[in-house]
């Protein structure tokens, strides 16, 4: 993602966003905000750019996020102010 979309995310009609984009951030907006009444009008936007596969894990994924944001808030649990550690192998950073 560009720093130009970076900085209009919180405006899914801008310029800078291509259908696919749009259609994903307003998804995200209205999942976040539990705002079920644009639900299925949001998810057939969805479905002129992707599969009910990447639909459900889209889904899937900012419901986990969310929780996930929900759960530090209740814990004051701020980010790490140090890069995580992959312990898979995978690390962009890492030369060889």
């Amino acid at each position: 993602m560009t720093e130009d979309k970076i900085a209009e995310v919180e405006k899914p009609d801008s310029p800078v966003f291509d259908e696919r984009e749009r259609a994903v951030l307003k998804f995200t907006e209205a999942m976040c905000r539990n705002e079920r009444d644009k639900a299925e009008t949001l998810v057939e936007d969805l479905r002129q750019c992707f599969d009910e596969a990447a639909i459900v894990e889209m889904g899937f994924a900012i419901t986990t996020l969310v929780g996930m944001n929900l759960f530090n808030n209740v814990f004051h649990i701020e980010p790490e102010s140090t890069p995580m550690v992959s312990y898979t192998g995978v690390n962009k950073n890492q030369n060889g």
